[in-house]
């Protein structure tokens, strides 16, 4: 296993992907498979911005306020899984709203998503794990 530094993270996570919103609803962890776009220009490790209707998402945004967020990827040598904190927020600005529609984050799935919610990231990790025969027992890793 390799931990990621936090600018391979934020570059894996830049790449076009599949991921998962996580949040937690009174009292209950929800998670949600999400496209999304990401912007490195703003807030402290950047933003996120996902399309949403009336549901939900939009109702962890607004109440709830922090989400993680992570994607992650197999491929025949290995995997590699990014997971990202922040605080939510549903964009109002014009110009961000602009920036969000330039960026081309459009909905995968015919259906009506007219509200944009922002992450705005503060932490990140990533891992990169590479497919292989198993330690033997005196080489196993130890946690750290």
């Amino acid at each position: 296993m390799q931990s990621l530094t936090e600018a391979e993270s934020l570059e894996f996570l830049d790449a076009p992907r599949l991921g998962r919103l996580v949040t937690v609803i009174a009292g209950e962890p929800y998670i949600f498979p999400v496209n999304y776009v990401l912007d490195t220009t703003a807030a402290d490790l950047g933003t996120l911005y996902i399309r949403t209707a009336p549901g939900d998402k939009l109702f962890a945004a607004t109440v709830t306020r922090v989400a993680a967020f992570e994607v992650d990827e197999i491929t025949e040598s290995g995997a590699s899984s990014v997971i990202a904190r922040g605080r939510t927020r549903v964009v109002e600005a014009a110009d961000e709203l602009a920036k969000v529609e330039a960026a081309g984050l459009v909905p995968w799935i015919a259906a009506w998503k007219p509200t944009v919610i922002a992450v705005d990231l503060h932490r990140i990790s990533g891992r990169r794990f590479l497919f292989g025969p198993a330690p033997d027992h005196g080489e196993a890793e130890v946690p750290g």
